[in-house]
């Protein structure tokens, strides 16, 4: 199979998992899937690409658009993930909902680990490199993964020749404005709009212009993960994990700063310094990401999903979920 006859492609296997393929064109040029190796994994490897992704659990949605291959996967429970990457095009990939689980990587090389990445960070593997990835993901998470062909995006193959950026493997990439698009390409697969393709091929363009100018050798100087007055990473770290770990009650500030060692007012300055969004904030995007995944669930009433999600009530629930959102909880359901 040639680089020219391969073409990205998501499909679902057996056992509930959920793979990203390689496939090659038909006659007709329909897409036809590489076979199932026994029903727990879909992948072709080849001495020119390797792809593979396994999420437990995972539901999904596909889009395609010019040069874009996108897919949005919600974790139905949590598992540890693992994706493997070799292919002829851009990789991207974020956790919308800010999971902050430690990971583990190579280029090939040896396996490198991070105990904690920083919320919302940005997998970016450049073409034709080499890239094994493995973390935790948490249920109710969701992931966007994009595949690029720079060929397909002509105005970009004009203002950034192939030979003159180069593109960094990144797994901690911080960035908020790419953070802000990654959540708008994600928004229009789920609730699609007027003019489609032109506002996805618009948010791709800005997206790699953004791209070159954060993770390329044509990029400004990064600024530090965590900046001055921010907590350390082990505090933020533990922080995270009290906060995703999924408990009904809502912790207070106290309880939160003393599990870290601080005032409750230097934690709450430091830890939206480090993150964007305040403690309570935080924990309320969380619950609101995991009320998404079992809105999936019709048998499950939106009172129950209030409860179960550490709501006190279903009016509450309904005001918090559309403030995040912008959405009435009945019309996002209805939009699935």
């Amino acid at each position: 199979m040639t680089m020219e006859s391969l073409k990205a492609s998501w499909v679902a296997a057996a056992h509930d998992r959920v793979a990203f393929t390689e496939a090659r064109f038909d006659a007709d040029h329909n897409i036809v899937p590489a076979a199932n190796n026994g029903g727990a994994r879909l992948a072709v490897r080849s001495r020119e690409a390797v792809c593979r992704v396994e999420m437990p659990g995972a539901k999904s949605r596909v889009t395609d658009w010019t040069g874009v291959h996108a897919q949005l996967l919600t974790m139905g429970r949590s598992a540890i993930c693992e994706w493997e990457f070799l292919l002829p095009s851009l990789v991207m990939m974020i956790d919308l909902d800010g999971g902050s689980a430690g990971c583990e990587w190579t280029d090939g090389g040896e396996m490198r680990k991070l105990a904690g990445l920083p919320p919302h960070s940005i997998l970016v593997n450049p073409t034709d490199q080499y890239l094994r990835f493995r973390r935790r993901m948490q249920r109710g998470a969701r992931v966007l993964l994009l595949t690029v062909k720079f060929g397909d995006l002509e105005p970009l193959a004009d203002h950034f020749p192939s030979e003159e950026v180069q593109l960094r493997q990144r797994v901690d990439l911080t960035d908020p404005f790419l953070h802000r698009l990654l959540e708008t390409i994600a928004e229009e697969i789920e609730r699609p709009g007027a003019g489609g393709q032109l506002y996805r091929h618009t948010l791709t363009l800005l997206m790699i212009a953004q791209l070159v100018r954060s993770a390329s050798n044509l990029a400004r100087p990064a600024k530090p993960a965590y900046v001055k007055g921010g907590l350390p990473s082990w505090r933020l770290k533990r922080a995270l994990e009290i906060l995703d770990s999924g408990t009904p009650e809502m912790p207070s500030l106290a309880e939160l700063a003393s599990h870290v060692g601080l005032h409750p007012t230097s934690f709450c300055r430091a830890f939206k310094q480090s993150t964007g969004i305040s403690p309570h904030r935080y924990l309320l995007e969380r619950r609101v990401a995991r009320a998404k995944a079992m809105m999936a669930d019709q048998r499950l009433t939106l009172t129950q999903i209030a409860l179960d999600c550490g709501f006190s009530t279903s009016s509450q629930f309904s005001v918090v979920f559309r403030r995040i959102t912008g959405l009435a909880p009945s019309i996002y359901r209805r939009s699935l």
